[in-house]
């Protein structure tokens, strides 16, 4: 018994924020200091290097919850299957249900999955609902668990999010708050009749040693700004974990298959921004002695007009693709996909995945 994706859903927030919406922000170093560059010059680098023109942010009165039902709703409409027979509900998420008119307040408890399970109105109280912190590898991680579920005979669907609201979480005087965005991602994982297709393979790094403190929570660049609960990263450092490690937890994930890049059809990697796509797929081939460019093709990106969305990226690009929304990316059958995402913690992990 093996699983497949027999379903896909997304939902992209209402308010478009271009990259003009922070040239009133005044940005500051690490070190506390302002910033010495203008703020137009400052939003233009950041461009440049990471692709974002512009991202999604829910309103001002909505909750986290309310795209992750919309997201739901949609997936399990295109698996075309009853709530009902959804045996387990996986939310992967970074801060919880934000709550609507507030800053970087949020509630987890009762966990998100509980909630969107209640939402959802599935009655079946043996459909269990519960919640991944796992950083940006977080839905992948979840898609792991569905499938050691179905794999074992516990579930037949699996519910699997992943949902990100950071807007409420950004230093406004923080670079790097630039970067990211709020969106949400649903797939129905369910049994399949085969091992040859779906799921083929998986492998997961969790490191958790120096690079614990890459990605955290604390306060704002400004000194004396109120708040102790914004989104923080050392970037060269979560660069050099991205670049390093994830092109090693793909080859490991594709050799337990005997595959190659060559063998793939489509990268569906975390968008966190241009320039580390680019590196982690240069690594990967590196790894194969693979010196052609051949592998751009392979890459869908929605990071130009969704930002990085965290454990949102894949989960909703894939569904992009899947719908005939990216332009130059058609899912066909027998085609092959590697799924791989890398975040705070830090971890990693990649997916092997034929349709």
């Amino acid at each position: 018994m093996g699983s497949k994706i027999s379903g896909t859903g997304s939902a992209m927030p209402s308010r478009v924020i271009t990259n003009d919406y922070f040239l009133a922000h005044s940005f500051y170093t690490k070190e506390g200091e302002k910033n010495e560059k203008s703020t137009a010059a400052i939003v233009q680098k950041l461009e440049e290097i990471s692709g974002i023109k512009e991202r999604r942010f829910i309103r001002e009165d909505e909750y986290s919850a309310e795209i992750l039902f919309e997201a739901s709703l949609n997936a399990i409409k295109d698996a075309a299957i009853d709530k009902n027979e959804i045996d387990a509900v996986i939310v992967a998420h970074n801060a919880g249900n934000m709550l609507p008119n507030k800053e970087a307040v949020f509630h987890t408890v009762p966990n998100l999955a509980a909630v969107l399970k209640n939402n959802l109105e599935i009655t079946n109280h043996q459909c269990h609902a519960y919640d991944i912190l796992f950083g940006c590898p977080g839905w992948l991680q979840g898609v792991i668990q569905a499938n050691r579920l179905i794999e074992s005979g516990e579930a037949k669907h699996v519910l699997v999010a992943g949902l990100e609201v950071a807007s409420r979480l950004l230093d406004p005087h923080d670079v790097d708050s630039l970067l990211m965005a709020d969106g949400c991602g649903v797939t129905i994982i369910s049994k399949n009749k085969t091992k040859e297709k779906g799921i083929l393979s998986h492998a997961m790094f969790s490191h958790t040693q120096e690079d614990l403190h890459n990605i955290t929570l604390g306060s704002s660049l400004k000194k004396d700004a109120p708040g102790h609960c914004f989104f923080k990263m050392n970037g060269q450092r979560v660069y050099k974990y991205a670049t390093t490690w994830l092109p090693q937890v793909i080859s490991k994930a594709l050799d337990q298959v005997e595959m190659r890049p060559d063998d793939v059809d489509y990268f569906f990697f975390h968008q966190a921004n241009a320039k580390m796509l680019r590196a982690i797929a240069s690594n990967l081939m590196d790894l194969y002695n693979i010196t052609d460019d051949a592998y751009v093709h392979k890459i869908p990106s929605s990071i130009g007009f969704l930002g990085n969305t965290s454990v949102a990226t894949i989960p909703t690009l894939f569904d992009l693709v899947s719908k005939g929304k990216m332009d130059g990316f058609t899912l066909e059958e027998g085609q092959t996909y590697v799924f791989a995402s890398v975040g705070a913690g830090m971890h990693c992990n990649a997916v092997v995945y034929k349709s």
